[in-house]
């Protein structure tokens, strides 16, 4: 009876670290894709490239919401927000506004991950 419990208990410890770490890389992912997006949109708006930086930004966003899914914080909501507002921004056409908050959110993106 004893062996049992310790042998459940162990496989129940175990599956609990697997599902974290998956958890924690499929959080890592998106973080990493959001981020890659985000530096796209900013090069594409220093070079005038409203269309392209829109596309990048609302790329950006999918990964990003998708990391607050599993397991964001304070700092992804923050990238979030400013992601929002570079697609705001960029679909008004003000590709300065927009590619300054595609920068605040790669500083929040990559200070989540710290």
């Amino acid at each position: 009876m004893k062996t049992t419990l310790i042998k459940v208990l162990a496989a129940s410890v175990t599956a609990l670290f697997l599902s974290m770490q998956v958890y924690a890389s499929s959080h890592t992912v998106h973080v990493d894709e959001a981020i890659k997006h985000a530096d796209e949109a900013i090069v594409h708006g220093k070079e005038g490239h409203t269309k392209e930086l829109l596309e990048h930004a609302k790329e950006s966003l999918e990964h990003a919401k998708a990391a607050n899914e599993a397991g964001g914080n304070a700092h992804v909501g923050h990238g979030i927000k400013h992601l929002e507002d570079a697609i705001k921004h960029a679909e008004e056409g003000h590709v300065g506004a927009a590619t300054k908050h595609a920068q605040e959110a790669v500083e929040h993106l990559r200070a989540s991950e710290r």
